[in-house]
């Protein structure tokens, strides 16, 4: 087999072999690229990277990704990569021929393309995903480390009950224009610099990171100001279905039932519906969702206000769903919310003769910037 980089003619293959691996978990979901394989790459960066291994037929047996984009650390920028989309058919050739190519690769990006870190989320609710990376059975071949920085739970907001708190009305909640733009970017700058390995640490990188998700209007911005006109929170949204569909192909009983129950709910104009399964009609039905970024704000009410404002405002057959890291108290789901969550964790990986990362340091803890459109 042979390793090889990835380019435009390997698209279509590429997306057919993508579409093999579901997402495991209480529902298993098919992603669909939309005929750009590298679309969910190019919103993040200009720099990225994909690995295929293939057989004598020029068949797809393993593919991997990096994508590498400057973010602020500590005292200034630097380079980190995130390894992403690792595929690998289950067959013992290709495993073992990709495990001995990974740590090559790693330790390359690593080197060449000056990159401190490499960063890889994981789905904690796929045993397979665990077996393989995080506690693989046997260490005869030399194999990367994977060091837990933080867990999360990518949550998923339905609706809300009758019961639920009204917006604050000392607050006032409009959308971005040009007129408060840039109160909204410096809100951004100050509050990013709490949070390691930010994205926007200037007016040039807020914007940059606009300009690349696909669809992001201004209005898709939402601001919230005190009585002095003060920025006290932010948060935007934006729809996958300009990159890809994820498209749910079975539920467990257990997300059936909560289906069932965004259904009945529905009737009542408490809940937004979920799309039915490929496995009961025979036809692929994507959900219909929105992606919370940007997501800063004071206290847990105007938070509170500002997912009620938007939720308002977007279409009634979308859900929001947004990235939740551990202790983030200010944005945990509101109890007066229908919602659910799933389990993921962002893990630093690197070469096994490398020292454990400095700001794996449990004293240290601050939440790093991880937004729900770059786990996929």
């Amino acid at each position: 087999m042979d390793l090889l980089l990835a380019n435009e003619g390997d698209n279509a293959d590429l997306i057919n072999f993508f579409k093999e691996f579901p997402l495991r978990g209480l529902v298993d979901v098919k992603i669909d690229r939309l005929g750009n394989f590298f679309a969910p790459y190019e919103i993040q960066s200009d720099l990225f990277k994909t690995y295929l291994l293939k057989d004598k037929e020029s068949q797809i047996q393993a593919s991997a990704s990096f994508v590498e984009r400057d973010v602020w650390y500590e005292n200034g920028p630097t380079r980190i990569a995130t390894a992403t989309d690792l595929r690998v058919r289950s067959n013992r050739r290709a495993i073992a021929e990709w495990s001995h190519h990974f740590l090559p690769v790693l330790e390359k990006e690593t080197r060449e393309n000056g990159v401190s870190h490499v960063f890889s989320s994981i789905n904690l609710s796929d045993p397979s995903i665990l077996n393989t990376f995080i506690r693989p059975r046997t260490m005869k071949r030399s194999m990367p480390r994977y060091y837990l920085y933080r867990k999360f739970n990518l949550v998923s907001l339905h609706g809300r009950y009758p019961w639920a708190n009204p917006p604050l009305s000392s607050i006032k909640v409009r959308p971005a224009h040009s007129g408060n733009v840039d109160a909204l970017a410096n809100y951004i700058i100050h509050r990013s610099q709490y949070r390691p390995f930010s994205s926007v640490w200037s007016v040039d990188t807020f914007e940059a990171k606009m300009k690349r998700l696909k669809g992001m209007k201004l209005e898709d911005f939402w601001v919230a100001t005190d009585s002095d006109d003060n920025v006290v929170g932010c948060m935007s949204s934006w729809s996958p279905r300009y990159v890809q569909n994820f498209i749910p192909l079975t539920y467990s009983l257990r997300a059936h039932n909560f289906r069932q129950a965004l259904k009945f709910l529905w009737i009542f104009g408490m809940t937004r519906r979920l799309a039915k399964p490929v496995v009961s009609t025979g036809q692929e039905s994507p959900f219909d969702f929105r992606f919370l970024l940007n997501i800063f704000v004071d206290n847990e009410d105007i938070f509170e206000s500002l997912l009620y404002t938007i939720f308002e405002n977007i279409s009634q057959n979308e859900f929001l769903l947004y990235s939740h890291c551990e202790k983030d108290y200010r944005i945990l789901p509101p109890l007066s919310w229908i919602s659910s969550s799933l389990p993921f964790a962002l893990y630093a990986v690197t070469p096994p003769q490398n020292e454990m990362p400095e700001f794996l340091n449990p004293a240290i803890g601050l939440n790093p910037e991880i937004e729900a459109h770059t786990v996929f």
